[in-house]
């Protein structure tokens, strides 16, 4: 247990992509790193920024990880949605039909992100539709709840942790990144998700 497990401070990890095809420097990474070093906090939170390759394997061997090492209050996994107009919130993840190529040119075990008799469908507990409501009311940038995530690495890496928590599991898309949706904006409203889902994770029942 890390100490500011012990003194109570929620520890919230969040999880960027590596590069991948054309996207040498991933804006999911890029916000990641900046909710971590650039962002004020308005009250104490432990933040782990991890960077995540767009690899199947690297997914089922430290999400599982990270969930042991940090115990995290609550899981933000980001990913990059190219040609999106907005951020989505995704609500669920699918444990078959991976069949686009990571990096490396692989596909997991039998298309499944958990091989033996798992859900096919794993939405998280959080109540997103309120989350999101909250959300909107605070900054500019459209925020929208999603039920398709895409069936690659961010779907992937999303059932991995809804499979062991869902209660504190949380994905997000994010556009590519422009004038609108700069690091620090984006990064911005992804804290206000951070903010409004926190209070939810204690409450909902063990």
């Amino acid at each position: 247990m890390n100490s500011s497990q012990q003194s109570n401070i929620p520890v919230v990890l969040i999880t960027g992509f590596g590069p991948f095809a054309s996207i040498f420097n991933n804006p999911s990474w890029e916000v990641a790193k900046a909710l971590k070093t650039s962002i004020q906090w308005t009250y104490p939170l432990h933040i782990i920024s991890e960077e995540i390759q767009v690899v199947y394997d690297d997914v089922t061997k430290k999400i599982p990880d990270y969930w042991i090492k940090y115990n995290p209050t609550l899981v933000i996994h980001i990913g990059v949605a190219q040609g999106a107009k907005e951020i989505r919130i995704e609500r669920c993840a699918c444990n078959t039909d991976y069949c686009h190529k990571d990096i490396n040119g692989t596909l997991p075990e039998t298309g499944k992100c958990i091989p033996d008799d798992a859900p096919q469908i794993l939405t998280t507990s959080l109540p997103l539709d309120d989350i999101c409501v909250r959300v909107q009311r605070q900054t500019n940038l459209p925020i929208v709840i999603s039920d398709n995530a895409g069936r690659y690495l961010c779907e992937y890496i999303y059932y991995q942790s809804l499979f062991i928590d869902s209660k504190r599991t949380i994905f997000i898309h994010i556009p590519g990144l422009d004038e609108k949706f700069t690091i620090e904006n984006v990064a911005k409203a992804i804290q206000l998700i951070i903010y409004e889902a926190l209070p939810y994770v204690n409450s909902l029942p063990k």
